[in-house]
């Protein structure tokens, strides 16, 4: 019986060297667009927040679907993403998700979020994104990767009277997400 276990492992290994050896593991299959539907939230109530209530930040989040199993899909996005050397603060992984925190220059954090989603007029030092990649399968053998995107900026207003903050959260302008997603596209080659 222990032999059988054992040549069951080994077999295992044998199927799956790409993730053992620090290489990329291998794309498996097409990809697509989600469906419509797939970002649709129940109806918000008409209600007016108060005067002085936080203004809600808009979600810009990105989704692809892939002939892949979501722990291929986290496999790839880690090994790729860490090349890229992104100073990953802090992180979570599991088989189907990965949450990590990216701690991003002045420009970067620019260049990521929407120009005017802060009221105030801020002199930026830097920021932090913390962002979330879930992916879940579908009946159909696809896998939904979802990526979302929360940021937060750091720096001192420009107005001297103003209360002084220690940061701002900021609305995405979804060019993170994005570009995650065409990461995945060109990996799992997207089908017509």
């Amino acid at each position: 019986m222990r032999l059988w276990s054992m040549l069951f492992l080994l077999a295992i290994l044998l199927l799956k060297p790409a993730a053992s050896f620090g290489q990329a593991p291998q794309a498996t299959g097409p990809a697509r667009p989600c469906a419509s539907s797939w970002n649709s939230s129940a109806p918000r109530a008409k209600k007016k927040p108060p005067k002085n209530a936080p203004r809600e930040l808009q979600d810009s989040p990105a989704c692809i679907e892939l002939s892949s199993s979501a722990l291929d899909i986290q496999e790839y996005l880690q090994f790729d993403l860490r090349n890229q050397h992104w100073t990953i603060v802090e992180e979570h992984v599991t088989e189907d998700s990965w949450t990590f925190s990216l701690a991003m220059s002045k420009d970067d954090l620019l260049a990521a979020t929407r120009a005017h989603s802060s009221p105030d007029k801020v002199e930026w030092r830097s920021g932090i994104a913390f962002v979330q990649i879930s992916s879940s399968a579908l009946a159909d053998g696809f896998t939904r990767t979802i990526v979302r995107a929360r940021y937060r900026g750091y720096g001192e207003t420009a107005d001297k009277f103003a209360l002084q903050r220690e940061h701002w959260e900021l609305e995405s302008n979804g060019t993170l997400e994005a570009s995650i997603v065409s990461k995945l596209k060109a990996r799992f080659k997207a089908a017509s």
